[in-house]
């Protein structure tokens, strides 16, 4: 029979929660995947004259492309980020009031989320990405190196650790994995 944890031992053990975010710092090989995949592509559609891979145009492309995936997943560092306690959220967005237009209205866009996009974003991630410990050049450089895309992955994930929902979550993968296997 399990015990049920009182309300001050779960307490004890609260945590904010936390997310983790890989971003792929070398997606300049990605142009040279993708046409590394569509010459592949091409080929895969000529007949073959042997089933063998080895030597053949089809087989260098394979291994170049499974090379440029080994020095893709070496180039990408998982980011962890975790959220705000309550009241340094609030301190940030209220550090970061939304921007007015000419007539002294809210922007659009910062008023969508309350608060000046441009700015709160990155103080965002900043103080949300617990590693890597970065200095502020890193910061920099990365900022200046991520795509568009990935810089909003991160402040998604940043953002949805403090505004989003925590529940128990549900591993489908774990749950097939043990129907399949008869574990209980």
């Amino acid at each position: 029979m399990t015990t049920v944890p009182s309300f001050t031992d779960l307490l004890k053990g609260a945590k904010l929660p936390e997310a983790s975010k890989p971003i792929c710092l070398r997606a300049d090989l990605t142009a040279e995947f993708e046409a590394a995949e569509r010459e592949l592509d091409l080929l895969r559609k000529q007949p073959r004259q042997t089933d063998s891979l080895a030597g053949s145009p089809a087989g260098l492309l394979v291994r170049r492309i499974e090379e440029l995936q080994q020095e893709m997943t070496a180039a990408t560092y998982t980011f962890r980020l975790r959220a705000l306690p309550k009241s340094r959220w609030r301190a940030l967005v209220a550090a970061y009031p939304p921007r007015k237009d000419d007539k002294g209205e809210p922007l659009a866009e910062d008023a969508q989320i309350g608060v000046n996009r441009e700015d709160f974003l990155d103080a965002l991630i900043k103080v949300s990405v617990i590693a890597p410990v970065m200095t502020e050049e890193q910061w920099t450089e990365l900022l200046e190196t991520i795509t568009d895309r990935q810089y909003s992955d991160l402040c998604d994930e940043a953002w949805f650790l403090n505004r989003g929902e925590v529940s128990v979550p549900f591993s489908r993968a774990a749950s097939l994995l043990k129907r399949d296997t008869g574990n209980e």
